[in-house]
């Protein structure tokens, strides 16, 4: 079985890199190129300070890059992600670089050589992570003809796929493999009872906590995977009475973590560091059943063939009562755990990424139950077909997120089902975003804040299009959005208006917006755009300003957003803020408000 899955995740990997041709570019992006960038600072600009890793990766991304991954530490870039996940990728940088080196290409770290050496590093791991759940769920007498759907099933019907081969700079198939070979040697400590398995075990965890501190939280598992109370007890005893072994265990989970010790105590001077500046978690307000049930991101909406875990509970109570128990208690607490980080949906992602680390375990429950339902001719004739719908709604959904119907971060009910089985070009980029969150009560004071009525223009505002009206929102005035005048009336700030910020800013708009023809505002943006003192733009975004298509015209309707940007600092000349009719459609913007706040940091 093993070659059956190495060979079966290879051909995976070669057929989706012809599939994906030249979006194999961007293997590396979104939080991958933070995790990533542990290597190109050290092995291509030999330093471990991040400057010119932020210096690149702005030359490869748009105008709105602002590389959340990056912080100020006493003057110091560092990055706000782990080295763990580069640490397992870098073998294959290595070959990229050696093969780059050979053949002539730039040793710049980007080139497509060392994509596809990203994307085999996480097919490499995906490997790991099935051969040690494999094992791990044999080591719980499952049988072959039960472990191989199961396994299937992770790859093929869960968002697992899309981390491996979508966006494999990401940390979770990396994570999904660590969690897997430490639930292996832990559960092989505990029937056994032998050193070199605490050791493996105690390995796998310092990888773990070095991809992601917050995945120590499998320790916790350690109860479900001993099978009984009487195997964790006797487990513990013996660890206690052989200290030189436990010693041994905890310095080398201790030297692991102390890589990332090592790499950020020269840059800053000290030895513990919160990297996460300006996040956390709010203990107090889990966002439990949105986190598994929302259209948002909700775990079971996304992946619901994880239900079948669920489900397996039942298999797992009648055969052992302590494991049933220790799983729910584990799975309530992580879901507890992860649902109360600020950002409890993660930002741009398929499905609910945060999971994906921890599918090993949750194979085991759903294992059972597929053995369970082999042994029942007739319930296997009704539930495998449904399995078989669900992994293909999994893999098309997963086409959808990477064509751009689904939405990454903004989803709802009413979008989900706009776009539920959909695969036309109409479909494609048409959805709105929603305001970007911020972290607990990080929004400052009110940094300034301007207003246009329409109902007469005064500076810092343009009047384009400003035109009396007997259906304005409010007054008499309206700006008309037509083919001959694509832009609304613009807020201007010149140099003069400019305080500069010591912290990013938070912008908060909002205008009403009535359509004249059915989705014409569809493609409509809000725009917010910096200029140097040359004139050259060096930031720029946008929203839509509708967040889906409709046929509702003649009727005023509430745009509002908010989302954050860099600092106004002595690059900033001139900040410009308005709507960019795109189409060239017809449609009405009145009462146009835009606020600026200070961002606190801590």
């Amino acid at each position: 079985m093993r070659s059956f899955i190495i060979a079966g995740v290879l051909i995976i990997w070669y057929v989706m890199q012809l599939m994906l041709q030249e979006k194999a570019l961007r293997h590396v992006d979104g939080d991958g190129s933070g995790y990533y960038a542990y290597l190109t600072a050290v092995l291509i600009h030999r330093t471990t300070d991040l400057t010119p890793v932020l210096e690149a990766e702005k030359k490869r991304h748009s105008l709105d890059y602002m590389a959340h991954y990056f912080h100020k530490a006493d003057q110091k870039l560092i990055n706000k992600f782990y080295m763990g996940t580069a640490l397992m990728m870098l073998p294959f940088f290595l070959a990229a670089w050696v093969f780059s080196w050979i053949s002539g290409m730039p040793l710049d770290g980007y080139n497509i050589v060392f994509q596809y050496g990203v994307s085999l590093a996480a097919a490499f791991w995906l490997a790991i992570g099935l051969l040690a759940t494999r094992r791990l769920l044999s080591l719980f007498g499952l049988p072959t003809k039960a472990i191989l759907p199961s396994l299937a099933i992770l790859v093929f019907g869960t968002n697992l796929f899309h981390y491996t081969f979508l966006q494999p700079s990401h940390s979770h198939v990396y994570s999904f493999a660590a969690i897997a070979s430490f639930l292996t040697y832990t559960r092989l400590y505990f029937l056994h009872q032998q050193s070199r398995h605490f050791v493996l075990a105690s390995v796998f965890f310092g990888l773990v906590l070095l991809i992601r501190p917050s995945n120590g939280l499998i320790l916790f598992a350690s109860a479900v995977v001993a099978g009984s109370a009487d195997n964790l007890l006797s487990g513990i005893r013996y660890a206690l009475s052989h200290v030189r072994m436990l010693l041994r265990g905890i310095a080398i989970t201790l030297l692991i973590i102390g890589l990332q010790i090592i790499y950020n105590y020269p840059l800053t001077g000290r030895i513990f560091l919160w990297t996460y500046q300006n996040e956390g978690f709010n203990f107090l307000q889990p966002a439990f059943f949105q986190f598994l049930f929302s259209f948002r991101k909700g775990f079971f909406v996304y992946t619901p063939l994880m239900l079948l875990s669920l489900a397996g509970i039942v298999v797992v109570w009648k055969q052992n009562r302590w494991m049933a128990g220790s799983f729910i208690l584990f799975f309530l607490l992580l879901v507890y755990i992860l649902s109360s980080w600020w950002n409890w949906f993660y930002g741009d992602s398929f499905g609910m990424r945060a999971m994906v680390d921890f599918y090993s375990l949750l194979a085991i429950p759903m294992a059972m139950l597929v053995a369970s339902l082999q042994e029942r001719r007739i319930l296997s004739l009704l539930i495998f077909p449904v399995i078989a719908v669900l992994v293909v709604l999994n893999l098309f959904q997963t086409w959808q997120y990477k064509a751009g119907i689904i939405h990454p971060d903004s989803m709802n009910a009413q979008k989900y089902r706009h776009v539920f089985l959909k695969w036309g070009e109409e479909y494609r980029n048409v959805l709105g975003a929603m305001a970007e969150p911020l972290f607990g009560n990080n929004l400052g004071g009110l940094i300034a804040s301007y207003t246009n009525s329409m109902e007469h223009s005064r500076n810092p505002w343009t009047f384009n299009g400003i035109q009396p009206s007997d259906n304005a929102f409010s007054g008499s005035h309206v700006a008309q959005m037509n083919q001959s005048n694509i832009y609304s009336p613009t807020l201007v700030l010149q140099k003069d208006d400019i305080l500069p910020t010591e912290s990013d800013i938070y912008v908060k708009a909002s205008v009403q917006y009535l359509e004249q023809e059915p989705n014409a505002a569809l493609d409509a943006l809000l725009v917010y755009a910096v200029a140097d003192s040359s004139q050259q733009v060096v930031f720029y975004k946008t929203f839509r300003i509708k967040e889906m298509p409709d046929s509702i015209t003649e009727t005023w309707r509430t745009f509002e957003t908010g989302f954050r940007v860099p600092a106004w600092d002595g690059k900033a000349a001139e900040i410009k803020v308005y709507i960019w009719n795109k189409e060239r459609k017809q449609f009405q913007l009145d009462d146009f408000h835009i606020n600026f706040y200070n961002i606190n940091e801590k």
